[in-house]
């Protein structure tokens, strides 16, 4: 059957389908990106309520159906409406594929992204970077700064752990003595924690990372130099302070192997920055590294002070990274003695104290 302009009846039927399909379409992105809050029953556009503009953390538990998420995104203000979010996630086939963890949004995400970051697994992480070099009270700040844990609780923990030595690489901490902190087994490295992260699990991740990078191979190598897991990683605090060019972490390390071997103390400045936190108010006045030492921070009395301890401190000062302690059991070979700052990261070094006199003389005016 024809109609009266000559076209086909399915003509007709299939332009009510488009018809219908557009009107769909329409209604699915008014679903998606309209707000219902936002529009009155008399189709007026309303201001949106305010809310929070900071990131918002979600929870995700296995099993939960696409209508539970979605009525907790709308009770957080992440979207504007649950339904949405449930509708959506059926029409896109994502329903039954979204995935637990912890989701961080902001508020007046789209219904459509938060559908499809919780279809991909695209959970919220604090990604922490711990540079080489810092103490472990540096490191609690830092953690506390991007809000993983707090201070206290991270130096509590790494108490707690120390004197436990639970479920920690027994042979890494065989050395350690007991009265020592977990100071230089903090792993420096870029770290992925949950929302939900306590302070011990963040500390024995951090000790596990240096368990992995400090291989076994590595500790045997250091033994057969009759180097303990411990003193290896003192005198690597020590290198990794002192080294600003990667390429001197092993002459560095080399210069103070030879003052050991003949019996000369380390003279190492950073020894003496980590003692003086000790003096009441140093580290409110210079911070945990004073740059400029005088005469009588070198003068003062602290087992960590190598200016005036002979041999190594009784403990990293700081956390080493992997070249510094892998710089320690593989010393580049060298007669070098001293070693003084040019000023512009390098070093000049000297096997003689009368070339060194020379090189203080040149660099140091």
């Amino acid at each position: 059957m024809r109609g009266q302009d000559g076209s086909s009846a399915n003509s007709y039927v299939n332009s009510a389908l488009i018809g219908v399909a557009i009107a769909l379409i329409a209604g699915a992105a008014w679903l998606i990106y309209t707000s219902p809050d936002s529009i009155s029953r008399s189709g007026v556009k309303l201001a949106p309520a305010e809310t929070s503009t900071g990131p918002i953390l979600i929870s995700v538990e296995a099993g939960d159906s696409a209508a539970d998420i979605g009525r907790r995104l709308e009770a957080s203000a992440i979207i504007d409406s649950g339904t949405s979010f449930e509708r959506l996630a059926r029409i896109i086939g994502a329903e039954s594929n979204l995935a637990a963890g912890e989701y961080e949004f902001l508020p007046g995400t789209s219904v459509m992204d938060a559908v499809s970051r919780i279809r991909d697994g695209l959970t919220a992480a604090r990604i922490v970077t711990i540079p080489e070099g810092r103490r472990i009270e540096e490191v609690a700040a830092l953690l506390e700064e991007r809000n993983v844990v707090s201070a206290d609780a991270f130096l509590a923990a790494t108490n707690s752990i120390a004197t436990s030595g639970s479920d920690v690489d027994r042979d890494l901490l065989s050395s350690r003595p007991a009265s020592a902190t977990l100071e230089g087994y903090l792993y420096p490295a870029t770290y992925s924690f949950s929302f939900r992260v306590e302070a011990p699990e963040v500390v024995l991740k951090m000790v596990d990372a240096l368990a992995t990078r400090f291989t076994l191979q590595l500790r045997e190598e250091a033994r057969a130099q009759s180097l303990s897991v411990h003193q290896v990683l003192t005198l690597a605090a020590i290198v990794e302070r002192e080294a600003v060019l990667p390429e001197e972490r092993p002459i560095i390390a080399s210069v103070y192997r030879n003052r050991i071997d003949e019996g000369m103390p380390l003279q190492a400045d950073p020894t003496v920055q980590y003692a003086i936190t000790a003096r009441p108010g140093s580290v409110v006045e210079f911070g945990y590294w004073k740059r400029s030492l005088s005469l009588q921070d070198l003068q003062f009395d602290s087992t960590y002070n190598t200016y005036v301890k002979s041999g190594l401190p009784p403990g990293p000062i700081a956390n080493p990274g992997i070249d510094s302690i892998t710089a320690v059991i593989r010393p580049a070979t060298t007669k070098y003695l001293f070693f003084v700052a040019r000023n512009d990261g390098s070093h000049a070094f000297a096997e003689t104290f009368e070339q060194h006199q020379a090189n203080v003389a040149r660099y140091q005016r």
